[in-house]
């Protein structure tokens, strides 16, 4: 089929978070792809941390608008090959790049009357199990926020400079979940083999991101350690065998589903531990995630969990297993 019809850029869509965060609201963009009476949605969560902005993301997509005309798009291979070509017209903006992708992604899969997750992977989308990141608390949210956690299998603790362990250890003392730690990269490289061995003892799975990108990890350190920051885009895929035990792969900061496949695929032929994970997201964006989820070591999508008005209602999560709303 043909593309004739220009994208579509929605305004941004207001997301306010529950409690569990101090942020009172995150502006995502979705976007629209229409052509023969059928329509494509995506998604993109600009991020502070890569420079981006809900208005860039916007300017930039109606810029791209034109460049979708007359484009065919018969399969999954079209898609790529469309992905490279806007790039020049998207950059520096991943988060654009996503929100096209996604939504031609989504085009693709109603034309066909499949599902996404058929077109990627052959098969419907299976339930995964997901890490619930806790954010920094008090000790009185920590225990409000761990209560209906008890018993989810995968729980993710955030850091920050202060490398307080309490929190980690009030969280071991009060489930059987298995443990990981996001250290934003905040922590410092001289006190990090002793903060390892202490994690390692606390039963920790992995460490992310704990120093800033581009700074050495300290060799044999007692546990894996997870890039994100480190591993934005595939290229970067290549030099983690040598400093990281495995990535974090987010379809936001890589530019969508198209190139978060090949990360995964390229990290499992590596034999690298792989994840994915989100930024604040609605379930459009989560779902798709998911999907990349499905050959991934992790998944930490939580996204749309976190927020109190979700305006797709995709995916729900039920004692830390994530699927797709029936």
């Amino acid at each position: 089929m043909k593309l004739t019809a220009a994208i579509r850029p929605l305004h941004p869509k207001s997301v306010f978070r529950i409690s569990r965060g101090s942020r009172a609201e995150v502006l995502n963009v979705f976007t629209q792809i229409e052509s023969g009476g059928v329509t494509g949605t995506g998604e993109a969560s600009p991020n502070a941390f890569y420079n981006e902005t809900a208005e860039h993301v916007l300017a930039l997509l109606a810029n791209a608008a034109p460049h979708l005309k007359g484009c065919r798009i018969r399969n999954v291979a079209d898609i790529e090959q469309l992905w490279m070509r806007l790039w020049p017209v998207l950059q520096p903006s991943r988060a654009a790049q996503c929100a096209i992708d996604l939504a031609l992604w989504d085009w693709l899969a109603r034309s066909e009357k499949t599902t996404i997750c058929e077109l990627a992977h052959g098969h419907p989308l299976r339930p995964i199990p997901t890490f619930v990141t806790l954010g920094l608390s008090t000790p009185e949210e920590l225990a409000l926020k761990m209560e209906p956690l008890r018993d989810w299998p995968l729980i993710k603790i955030k850091s920050d400079a202060a490398a307080d362990l309490t929190p980690i250890l009030k969280v071991r003392e009060n489930t059987s979940a298995k443990i990981a730690v996001d250290a934003n990269c905040a922590w410092n490289a001289e006190y990090l083999p002793d903060l390892a061995n202490e994690l390692a003892r606390l039963g920790v799975i992995f460490l992310e991101q704990p120093l800033p990108p581009g700074t050495e990890l300290p060799p044999g350190l007692a546990l894996p350690v997870l890039a994100d920051e480190s591993c934005v885009i595939p290229e970067d895929v290549e030099k983690i065998p040598s400093r990281f035990s495995g990535f974090n792969i987010k379809l936001v900061k890589c530019g969508g589903l198209t190139p978060a496949l090949r990360m995964a695929q390229r990290g499992r032929d590596l034999g690298l531990t792989t994840m994915t994970g989100c930024m604040l997201e609605s379930s459009l964006l989560i779902s798709a995630g998911a999907v990349v989820a499905q050959q991934t070591s992790y998944a930490d999508l939580d996204g749309s969990w976190l927020l109190k008005d979700d305006p797709f209602g995709l995916v729900e999560i039920q004692n830390g297993i994530l699927s797709l709303k029936p």
